[in-house]
């Protein structure tokens, strides 16, 4: 009875490939499981300077890490050109991800910091885990220029 149910495995196996866990987990964070992201931008972030001056201050934390970076491929070269120069730059490994099942619109992950085992973050987005207060830079209150008038000059 035993092998008949090996067998009945190996054919299905054969037929529609080898069972994968979390599937539809593995499509959104570019074939990686979300416990092991530990840093994500969504695409509809790429657009921001202040995203790229964030990631390119914190990519730092990552680099003693045994973590590698998962950039969508599917995305437009103009936006994710600068994050994989700075990926180059600071000598991280990254994989380009260009499969069929792999997500293209703005709300899909364009860039994934993953860890090779489980890590758990509960806040792994770049903009929530570092806001952008430390970078808007605010125009600091100026006082008004006095006026100088015929009067104020003869005093």
């Amino acid at each position: 009875m035993s092998q008949n149910q090996d067998v009945n495995q190996r054919l299905n196996d054969a037929i529609y490939g080898t069972p994968q866990t979390l599937p539809d987990q593995r499509r959104q964070y570019l074939g990686s499981l979300r416990e092991r992201v530990l840093l994500e931008i969504k695409a509809a972030d790429l657009t921001d300077a202040r995203t790229l001056k964030l990631f390119q201050t914190h990519l730092a934390d990552f680099t003693g890490q045994d973590a590698s970076a998962l950039v969508n491929g599917k995305l437009d070269h103009q936006l994710i050109g600068p994050y994989l120069k700075e990926l180059a730059g600071a000598n991280f490994p990254f994989t380009l991800v260009n499969k069929p099942e792999t997500p293209d619109g703005s709300d899909c992950e364009a860039v994934l910091i993953v860890a090779k085992t489980a890590v758990n973050l509960e806040t792994v987005n770049l903009l929530a885990r570092y806001p952008l207060k430390n970078f808007i830079s605010t125009p600091k209150p100026t006082k008004p220029a006095k006026k100088s008038g015929f009067f104020r000059n003869l005093f």
